[in-house]
C-alpha cells in the first residue's frame, strides 16, 4: 500500500475539522474539472492554461494532481494534519464536486477517507516524522509499505532497533588499531587509516 500525506487548513472545506466530519481529504487547484477524466498531457495543459504554470512548478503541480487522482488507490493510507493534530485514515476513491471547484472553496477534488485514529507526533518513528515534515501541501512516501511496517512507522523505535550493531569496547579496540596504523611506515596504510577514522568520527557526530 502507499502512504500519503496532506496538510489541512484550520477551517472551511479544506480544513481538518471538515475533513474529519465529512470523511474526505482534498487537494489541488480550482478550475481544472474532473481529474479522473483527463490524461497526463491534458492535465498538464490545463494547469498551464488555467494557472499560468511553467517549468519546475508546472511539473511539481502536475505530479501532485496526478498522484491524487490516479496514483493512489482505494485502501492506501493518508496522514492528514493541520500543524497541531495528525490523523491516520484509509483512503477511498477519487471523486469530483463541481460546486466546490472554485477559488473560494478550492476542494472540488476529493478522496473519501475512513478515519482510523489520531496520532501523537512525538510518538512516531523518526522516518515517518521526517516524511510528514517535508515541504509541500501533499506527498507520497518513498516506497510502498506493508501493514506491519506501517505499524512500525506509527511507533517510536524499539530498543532493539536503536541498539548499536557493535559494542563500545569493540569500537574502542578497532580505533586503537587504526591509530597504530597512522604511525605505519607505509604511507598508503596511513592514508587508509586516517580516512577510516574520519568516517567513524563523522558518523558519531
Amino acid at each position: 500500500m502507499r502512504l500519503y500525506r496532506v496538510i489541512a487548513g484550520q477551517e472551511g472545506s479544506r480544513g481538518l475539522p471538515d475533513f474529519l466530519n465529512s470523511h474526505y481529504v482534498s487537494c489541488g487547484l480550482p478550475g481544472l474539472g474532473d481529474l479522473g477524466l483527463v490524461g497526463r498531457s491534458e492535465l498538464q495543459a490545463k494547469l498551464r492554461q488555467a494557472h499560468g504554470l511553467d517549468g519546475r512548478e508546472l511539473e511539481r503541480r502536475l505530479e501532485e494532481h496526478w498522484n491524487f487522482a490516479h496514483a493512489l488507490e482505494d485502501g492506501d493510507y493518508v496522514v492528514a494534519g493541520d500543524g497541531e493534530r495528525l490523523y491516520l485514515g484509509d483512503l477511498g476513491d477519487y471523486y469530483y464536486l463541481e460546486e466546490f471547484d472554485n477559488a473560494e472553496e478550492r476542494s472540488g477534488h476529493r478522496r473519501g477517507v475512513t478515519w482510523l485514529r489520531r496520532l501523537e507526533r512525538g510518538q512516531l518513528h523518526p522516518e515517518l516524522a521526517a516524511f510528514l515534515g517535508e515541504d509541500g501541501e501533499t506527498g507520497l512516501f518513498g516506497r510502498s509499505v506493508a501493514r506491519e511496517e506501517l505499524e512500525r512507522l506509527l511507533s517510536p523505535p524499539s530498543a532493539a532497533e536503536g541498539a548499536p550493531l557493535v559494542d563500545e569496547a569493540t569500537l574502542r579496540e578497532a580505533l586503537d588499531v587504526l591509530k597504530a596504523a597512522l604511525r605505519s611506515d607505509d604511507p598508503e596504510r596511513r592514508e587508509r587509516a586516517a580516512a577510516a577514522i574520519v568516517r567513524a568520527a563523522t558518523l558519531r557526530v
